[in-house]
Formats: structure tokens, C-alpha cells, sequence
């Protein structure tokens, strides 16, 4: 079947990718557990969820980067995997969503073109296979490293503090500054639960 003649479905879709208000986002990222919990940053952020028959199996959110330069570029050229989190029994979906955050989701990233993307890895938590079995490059296993002219990160989190310790900085580097067609954002509800 040729492009000219393909006429998209409008009925519900077995799985797909949704733009979801940050509020929507959250609410799965704290009721699935996600050790950061919400990703409440006073700046830029957008909602992605993976849904399988109707259903909400992963979610992922995009937000602008917290310090002014991470992998040798500039903020305003930069969106960052700020969280990532499956549903309960439906771990299999991370990998696929990080697979769609990185082609669909960050380079839709509404607030300027993104040259790259950036996510973190707590060291302690995991070594980063994720990403690295993605493509992903690391950078860095140092960021967020104690205050010091190695650090990258600017606020200090004491022991206990989800985010302390060492993290892994990843790269995904786009070919191109790239905007496809911004996604409807208006009026999102999207799922509020896994049920």
C-alpha cells in the first residue's frame, strides 16, 4: 500500500503514544511509584503516556534541563527525559517508551528545537543499560557528584534525598535541530489510573 492511499483509523488503537497534561503524568508517576515522584520544576515540562488497549502502561515527561548547560549544550537546545516509569507488571513497556520518547516525544518538544536529548541515571539505583542498549552515549557518571568543580548539578541533596549521590548524564544526539508538527495540547485529560 502506497503513502497516497493510507487512511488513518479512527477507532481506538490496540497501543500508542498521547501527549497527557503534566498533572495527568504525575498522577502516574506517584501512584506507580517513581522514587523522584512527580516532576514538579517551575519551568517547561510535557506529559507522555503509553497506552495499550485503552489502557495507561508507561509514562514519561519531558521538561526543559535544570542547570543552564548539560552535555556541552545549551538549555535552549536541550530537552530532557526527566521521568520515566512503568506501570506495576508491565515493566516490558520502559524500553519501548524510552524507544518513543526518544523518536516521537523529544523531538516533539514544544518550547524550541531540540539539537539533543539528555536523561540521568542514578549510579546506585541502576547502571543505565536502558539507555546504553538504546544508543544512548554516556557522558558522565560524575554529574551530580558533591559540590566541586566536577559537580553539574547546583543544589546539594543530603543522604536519604531520592536524587543524592552520583548519577550517569546520557546523550541522544538528534541529526538535526528537528520540530515536527506540535501536538494538540489543549484540554488533555488523558487516563488518571492503570486499572
Amino acid at each position: 500500500m502506497s503513502s497516497a492511499t493510507y487512511q488513518p483509523v479512527l477507532v481506538a488503537t490496540a497501543a500508542g503514544l498521547t501527549p497527557a497534561a503534566i498533572e495527568t503524568a504525575n498522577g502516574l508517576l506517584a501512584d506507580w511509584g517513581h522514587n523522584l515522584g512527580p516532576c514538579r520544576r517551575p519551568f517547561g515540562s510535557e506529559g507522555w503516556v503509553l497506552e495499550v488497549a485503552g489502557r495507561p502502561v508507561s509514562v514519561a515527561v519531558s521538561a526543559s534541563t535544570v542547570g543552564s548547560t548539560a552535555a556541552g549544550y545549551p538549555r535552549g537546545e536541550l530537552v530532557e527525559l526527566a521521568r520515566l516509569c512503568s506501570a506495576p507488571g508491565c515493566r516490558w513497556a520502559t524500553r519501548v517508551m524510552l524507544r518513543l520518547w526518544r523518536e516521537v516525544a523529544g523531538p516533539a518538544w514544544s518550547y524550541w528545537p531540540a539539537r539533543a536529548a539528555v536523561a540521568y541515571s542514578q549510579n546506585d539505583r541502576h547502571e543505565g543499560r536502558i539507555y546504553r542498549f538504546d544508543g544512548w552515549r554516556r557522558v558522565t557518571d560524575r554529574a551530580g557528584a558533591p559540590p566541586g568543580p566536577n559537580a553539574t548539578w547546583t543544589k546539594h541533596r543530603g543522604p536519604g534525598h531520592p536524587a543524592a549521590g552520583p548519577k550517569s548524564l546520557w546523550l541522544w544526539e538528534y541529526p538535526q535541530p528537528h520540530r515536527p508538527a506540535p501536538a494538540d495540547r489543549t484540554n488533555q485529560e488523558g487516563p488518571t489510573q492503570c486499572q
